[in-house]
């Protein structure tokens, strides 16, 4: 059977599936650390990639910030830098053109994410995203985020969607184990990490226009 009569779901993860977002986040994470003098591996960044930003920071007070900086207010100072930088994001290439195509052909769209609703509401009015989904899942919608199964759990029940008719697209290994945990087949995109970091989705690709051409084949 021909993948395009078999698809008709599809779950965006929104940082770096969407938005090429992650050294905006990168960057702001970056600044308040150093602010607050608290030293950090480099690795950090992509370790929390597509986990929510309390996530980061409640690790960065209980491991490396010797002050004790109550996690909350770097939180918030991280968001309002994040605020500032907005207009340095971009849309990953290819998504509108895809997205556009795909609703042509009736498939039901999601944006599954641990990104929080505040976080998603500066890039939607930057962006103008949310009415693109039939469907939004952000931080609030869950008890547990990624890489736990529960916000494509979350998607897939109230939709409704079937695992054997969607496909998710990521980009992180977080967001590839949620999504494959709750059973569903993954297309990973190398924006933000190199292929042999993807290596548990089902099919890996560079771009948007490779994966139009997969589902369509």
């Amino acid at each position: 059977m021909e993948i395009r009569t078999m698809i008709n779901t599809i779950f965006f993860d929104l940082d770096g599936v969407i938005v090429d977002s992650e050294p905006i986040h990168a960057k702001a994470k970056r600044i308040i650390l150093d602010a607050y003098s608290i030293q950090y591996p480099d690795s950090i960044f992509d370790d929390f990639i597509g986990q929510p930003d309390e996530v980061f920071f409640k690790y960065v007070y209980e491991n490396l910030d010797k002050q004790k900086n109550p996690h909350k207010l770097l939180l918030q100072e991280k968001n309002d830098l994040f605020f500032e930088l907005i207009p340095e994001m971009q849309l990953v290439e290819g998504f509108t053109s895809f997205i556009n195509e795909i609703k042509k052909r009736g498939i039901k769209t999601a944006l599954v994410s641990s990104t929080s609703t505040y976080t998603f509401g500066l890039i939607d009015k930057h962006f103008y995203l949310a009415d693109l989904f039939d469907l939004l899942i952000t931080e609030k919608d869950t008890e547990r985020h990624k890489p736990f199964p529960d916000p494509y759990i979350k998607a897939l029940q109230t939709l409704p969607a079937s695992v054997d008719n969607t496909i998710v697209i990521e980009d992180s290994p977080n967001g590839i184990k949620s999504a494959k945990q709750a059973g569903c087949r993954v297309f990973a995109l190398t924006t933000s990490f190199k292929m042999e970091k993807l290596i548990e989705a089902d099919e890996i690709f560079n771009n948007y226009s490779e994966i139009a051409k997969r589902i369509t084949q």
